[in-house]
This record gives structure tokens, C-alpha cells and sequence, in this order.
């Protein structure tokens, strides 16, 4: 990267990005010498923190029209309540005993580590009730859409929810 027009850059060789070792002050990879006998613990970390924000999104994203309690009605659709369960189970096993076969820390994470990832997880659901009170006018709708469509879909939610209820 010697041509690099920043002059910063002119000595990295690009590896920090590639391999993900964190480096020391003196520039050496702080991890390297436990690379050989397990994959890092605070990638793990980074990793199971981002699947538990998704696991926690599955719950917020059931409600898209603002409403506040993203709760009502999740026991009457047994095919999402059944699949949020294997993906929870699965990424507990992932993390316990995923080990070298999906570069996880050998041991998993400690109890420590599993509640701040449970509790980083979380936040998500904050967030999603936060920005369920931003109006609409500061998130402007681009481009435009086809009144015929949007009158279909309205037609169409209307069907759905004498279908279903009050649980749409």
C-alpha cells in the first residue's frame, strides 16, 4: 500500500482486516500465540452477540405497524414459535460445542459472557420501542408507489384481519 495517497496506510499490509487478530501497541497480533490452540473467545463473543441481536429482531420485526406490545399473539403461530426455539437452542449449541468446526472458542463463553451477550442482545427490543415513537415525516417514504397497488394492499391487510383476527 506504499501508494496509497493517505501516508498512514503506506505500511499496512491489510492483515488487521483479513484475519481479525487485534495488535498490541508494538503492532503484533495480540492472539497469535493461542491461535493454534483455540479460535479466539471475544470473536466468539462478537459473534454470538450479532445472532442474538437477530434472535431478538425475529420477536420485534412480528409487528410492523407501530404497535408497542411485539408480544400479543406470539403464542398462536406455533410455526414461528417453533422455529425461534431451534435457532435458540441452536446457536447455545453453536457456542457451547461448536469448537474448532465453527472457529469458536474451544470452551465456548463463560456465564459472564453469555449475560452480557444476552443483555447487548436486548437492546434491540429497546431500540425497536424507541424508534416506534419517531413519526413518520422524519423517515420519508422514497419513490414512488402505484395508488392501484396501494389500494390492494390495503384491501388485501383489511381481508387478512377479519381472517385472522385481531392477531395480525
Amino acid at each position: 500500500m506504499k501508494d496509497h495517497p493517505i501516508a498512514k496506510y503506506h505500511d499496512w499490509d491489510l492483515n488487521y482486516v483479513f484475519n481479525g487478530m487485534v495488535k498490541g501497541l508494538d503492532g503484533e497480533p495480540i492472539y497469535e500465540p493461542f491461535n493454534s490452540i483455540t479460535p479466539s473467545r471475544h470473536l466468539t463473543i462478537v459473534f454470538n452477540m450479532f445472532v442474538l441481536f437477530q434472535i431478538f429482531n425475529m420477536l420485534a420485526a412480528r409487528k410492523i405497524n407501530d404497535e408497542i406490545n411485539i408480544f400479543s399473539g406470539v403464542f398462536t403461530n406455533l410455526m414461528f414459535i417453533s422455529v425461534w426455539i431451534v435457532i435458540v437452542v441452536g446457536q447455545f449449541f453453536i457456542v457451547a460445542v461448536g469448537s474448532w468446526a465453527l472457529k469458536v472458542h474451544v470452551n465456548g463463553l463463560t456465564t459472564e459472557q453469555w449475560v452480557l451477550c444476552l443483555i447487548v442482545g436486548f437492546t434491540s427490543l429497546i431500540w425497536n420501542v424507541l424508534l416506534k415513537f419517531v413519526p413518520d415525516r422524519i423517515c420519508p417514504t422514497l419513490g414512488e408507489e402505484d395508488p392501484k397497488d396501494v389500494i390492494e394492499a390495503e384491501e388485501d391487510y383489511r381481508y387478512l384481519r377479519q381472517l385472522g383476527g385481531a392477531n395480525l
